[in-house]
């Protein structure tokens, strides 16, 4: 926000957004409107999970939208709450499960209800992609879609990897043979043959657009960072519904371009003075997210790198069906051990020069959870900082609280502050 002076009265101008934001918009307004289109003239779309073969689908040239974006997009607006409210009245789903799932079925309940507005608004799918590398629960989520909208599942089972760091060939020959045979399934459902060389340009465009971020990523480790880290939230879109097109790349040249910018110039979209670098882990708190980072910037607080952004690095060397293969099931850290995580988290925040470590405790997220609290001992003994925890949702507005978020973050700070006039001190 900037404040203008006009005779006696402040006005609060919004500053516009950064052109690769608005060229995001678009791209997204689009994927919605392709899908509506399609819709209209009785063709079929499709529902996915977040991290499926994006290639598969890119490659049939099928709209598909993802329940895990949209769900995000609508609680950032404060839209979620009377789709989460439905799944736990009238359906009768209870609270402990993930509130994507609630808000996403809740929806899906009433879709044809003009009563219930959001933004964006899906529209019904013909059928589900799923692939469980993220979430176990994600079956039952997509399983009670099926169920209730009566359509087919394509499944793609991606074998979790707790025990070792690289899967074994035997799990990537059947990983690979569950991308074949959805593909396979797919030619008979949607009645179109497969184009393999298309799907290697899907697959070199992809690879692309992951370089690109990771090179984008990589430039918030300079300090002061160019980005605020909740910049990078706003930028996954993009890699989860649009990984394998050429517009992504478009996109991603531009941020890059304005991040460079301002590394020449010296400035930051950080709003505030970037006295601490924090590690946020977990999912971010999307009705919450202008608190927190409004909060955040009170303290001079950036959160410089999260974990999360990190899930769409699913890198392959694109025609290898086995390094696909391989790199679907490792790309969520959900589906490695908490040693392995937290040994990336470790890495990670010496890299990008990390005073601390700021945990969402994500209601929704069990799994991701469970490493927090298992794998902070890890992180404390290796790097010798401290980490906060508060209590949170992605979606569910009631489980996160305003004080405990900044009464953490106070006393994140005070320990950081602390530390660093320590080696101040021993420097002198």
């Amino acid at each position: 926000m900037t404040e203008i002076v006009v005779g006696d009265q402040k006005t609060k101008i919004k500053k516009p957004l950064p052109k690769s934001r608005q060229m995001v918009n678009e791209q997204t307004a689009k994927a919605y409107a392709d899908a509506w289109e399609a819709k209209r003239n009785h063709q079929p779309i499709g529902w996915s999970t977040a991290i499926f073969p994006q290639e598969i689908c890119e490659t049939f040239g099928v709209p598909i939208l993802y329940p895990e974006n949209n769900a995000a997009s609508v609680s950032a607006k404060h839209m979620g709450e009377q789709y989460i409210e439905h799944a736990e009245g009238a359906m009768r789903y209870p609270i402990n499960i993930c509130s994507y799932a609630r808000l996403n079925i809740g929806m899906a309940d009433v879709l044809d209800d003009d009563k219930y507005v959001s933004d964006p608004k899906m529209p019904r799918p013909d059928f589900l992609l799923l692939a469980n590398n993220s979430c176990t629960q994600l079956m039952k989520w997509y399983e009670a879609l099926a169920r209730n909208l009566n359509i087919p599942i394509f499944f793609v089972d991606c074998l979790f990897n707790y025990y070792e760091e690289e899967p074994s060939s035997h799990k990537v020959k059947y990983v690979r043979s569950q991308i074949e045979n959805c593909i396979k399934d797919l030619e008979k459902f949607l009645g179109k043959k497969f184009d393999w060389d298309k799907f290697l340009e899907v697959q070199k465009i992809s690879q692309q657009n992951r370089v690109l971020f990771n090179e984008i990523v990589e430039l918030n480790s300079r300090i002061p960072a160019p980005m605020s880290g909740f910049d990078l939230f706003n930028y996954m879109a993009p890699l989860v519904i649009c990984r394998g097109k050429a517009s992504t790349t478009a996109i991603f040249e531009e941020l890059k371009k304005e991040v460079l910018e301002h590394i020449k110039n010296n400035t930051s979209t950080f709003p505030g003075d970037e006295q601490y670098r924090v590690h946020w882990e977990g999912i971010a708190c999307w009705p919450n997210l202008g608190f927190n980072l409004k909060t955040l910037k009170r303290y001079n607080v950036n959160a410089v790198m999260n974990g999360y952004v990190t899930a769409w690095d699913v890198a392959y060397e694109p025609g290898d069906l086995d390094g696909m293969a391989k790199a679907y099931q490792i790309s969520s850290t959900n589906s490695l051990s908490t040693p392995t995580i937290m040994g990336k988290r470790v890495e990670s925040m010496k890299h990008f020069g990390c005073d601390g470590m700021l945990c969402h405790v994500n209601r929704s997220c069990k799994l991701m959870t469970f490493h927090i609290h298992v794998g902070r001992e890890m992180v404390e003994k290796e790097l010798g900082v401290p980490i906060a925890t508060f209590d949170g949702d992605q979606s569910d507005t009631r489980v996160f609280s305003e004080a405990q978020f900044e009464t953490r973050l106070q006393g994140l700070v005070e320990i950081m502050k602390e530390n660093k006039e320590t080696k101040e001190g021993e420097r002198d």
